[in-house]
């Protein structure tokens, strides 16, 4: 059949021959590519859910705190006063004690059922990782909806970065929510148009800088740190997200010893810088 191929074409046997075998290393090498990142999508997809169960549970607690200080306080005031351990019999003071008590104990009880439930501590390995590597991979996973809201990627990208030490999945999972972020933002409403730009380049202090600017409504002076705390969202066109997002992306930087911020920018929109050490 080759020789047939060859003859008919009237091209030399090994140049087709040559020609199969480099389509064939190209179609091993995109299937590869395939396999790669339906693995890395896999990962991060499990590392983030890990995540945000974290957030979740150590917000309630955050939550569930403050009203159990009250109570204690109040349990306290009250066998300081008329309601004392000698005064039981005083009209009124049993039933509210009594039930201060109860329900202080079941509040104590939520949070210790709900800190056994933070998933356990997983080291992954930190190696050198290229940053514009995995910004590659989250925009090649997030293709399918940067292109379904029709939205233009700018990335700007400094050839020569130097290596950062970190996992490769939690890396990747900090940008993609940085990328959520700005589409997310460019659905609100007041987008001025619908773009993004990224920029990988070395920042100060031989750090390594990613800042990824959207053109949506931007985010007001007065909640540029709030956006950061756990079940805060200023979304509008999407009130389903519960607002963990922007706070993982901070946990995650603050555990790679680097800084998350909003930055200024000469256009409307947000533009969150993340400077992390290089190795």
């Amino acid at each position: 059949m080759t020789e047939q191929l060859a003859k008919r074409t009237h091209a030399p046997l090994y140049t087709v021959e040559c020609a199969s075998h480099c389509q064939l290393v190209e179609f091993q090498k995109q299937e590869y590519e395939k396999a790669r990142l339906n693995a890395v999508r896999a990962r991060m997809a499990e590392s983030e859910m890990e995540y945000r169960t974290r957030e979740v549970i150590d917000g309630a607690l955050y939550l569930l705190q403050k009203p159990l200080n009250v109570m204690t306080a109040l349990s306290n005031n009250l066998q300081r006063t008329a309601c004392g351990p000698k005064s039981s019999e005083t009209p009124g003071c049993l039933p509210m004690g009594g039930a201060l008590d109860e329900a202080l104990e079941f509040g104590h009880e939520a949070a210790r059922t709900l800190r056994l439930s933070l998933p356990e501590d997983r080291t992954a390995a930190h190696v050198p990782i290229n940053i514009n590597e995995a910004i590659r991979d989250c925009l090649i996973i997030s293709a399918d909806r940067i292109d379904a809201n029709g939205i233009e990627v700018d990335w700007r990208a400094s050839p020569e970065l130097p290596m950062i030490y970190s996992d490769e999945i939690t890396i990747r999972v900090m940008l993609r929510i940085l990328l959520d972020n700005a589409i997310n933002a460019i659905g609100e409403n007041g987008a001025t148009a619908r773009s993004v730009g990224v920029i990988s380049r070395v920042g100060a202090d031989r750090t390594v800088e990613v800042c990824i600017q959207d053109s949506g409504p931007g985010i007001d002076r007065a909640a540029r740190t709030k956006v950061f705390e756990p079940f805060y969202t200023a979304w509008q066109s999407s009130p389903h997200h519960a607002g963990l997002g922007l706070a993982i992306a901070r946990q995650i930087v603050a555990d790679l010893h680097g800084d998350i911020e909003i930055r200024e920018s000469n256009v409307r929109g947000s533009n969150i810088c993340v400077s992390l050490p290089a190795c």
